[in-house]
């Protein structure tokens, strides 16, 4: 995500945009997640749900990335509106820095599990969102690269610049970008609302202090990474 138009301190991205990214990305995302009450029709079609549905989520990712981007480019910004500074090469090295640490996670499960043994029990009861086949665990490391950027740039960066821009109080935008977080999440947004309220204000005040957004990337993939090692629960 390299820079590749001169930022324009002084320039205020369109309320109607701002009011489509914050409302329409999270009522699209609630949308997608409704096929969890669906999921057993897609297994009995002889589908994996899960693979499927993190797949689709991906795409999902990737497409508000490349509609922010086209909100700064019209608007005559670059990255460093949404406080991400770091260049083409920098940004290669960040990604594969991730996916070092994702798949050698990956590697680390895999090894410590056939080493052990699974109850299947246990497997069976634990939540269907913590993968529990190495591809499962392939594609979940994938999604969690994508997650992690695209909702620290649509709800971090850019949420909170954008409304400041308006002349929103910062402390005022950190909370008002934290309300749509949530509701990125889907239906499991509704039992863990305030896991994810705590964590968009978290977000929201490690920016404002270090104006640095791939710092908010870093933990939030830390967070998505650590989801890997649920699987454990199924150890008998």
């Amino acid at each position: 995500m390299p820079p590749t138009i001169t930022a324009n301190a002084s320039a205020k991205i369109p309320a109607t945009q701002v009011l489509l990214v914050l409302f329409g990305f999270p009522i699209i995302s609630t949308l997608l997640s409704l096929l969890l009450l669906k999921k057993e029709a897609f297994t009995a079609a002889g589908f994996d749900f899960i693979l499927f549905f993190w797949i689709l989520v991906t795409v999902w990712y990737l497409v508000q990335i490349l509609l922010i981007s086209r909100i700064l480019k019209k608007a005559s910004l670059n990255w460093e509106f949404v406080n991400y500074s770091l260049n083409n090469k920098q940004t290669l090295f960040f990604i594969a820095g991730y996916l070092v640490v994702g798949f050698g996670i990956v590697a680390f499960i895999e090894i410590s599990l056939a080493n052990m043994q699974v109850d299947p029990v246990r497997l069976a009861s634990i939540s269907s969102l913590i993968p529990k086949t190495t591809t499962a665990r392939i594609v979940f490391v994938i999604m969690g690269l994508t997650a992690g950027i695209s909702e620290e740039i649509v709800y971090r960066g850019f949420a909170i610049r954008a409304l400041e821009s308006h002349r929103v109080n910062k402390w005022l935008a950190i909370a008002l970008a934290a309300i749509p977080f949530i509701f990125q999440h889907g239906l499991k947004s509704i039992d863990q609302f305030w896991w994810f309220l705590v964590w968009g204000l978290v977000f929201g005040i490690i920016l404002l202090l270090t104006k640095r957004l791939y710092i908010t990337i870093i933990i939030h993939w830390m967070i998505i990474l650590s989801a890997l090692f649920g699987i454990f629960q199924a150890i008998g």
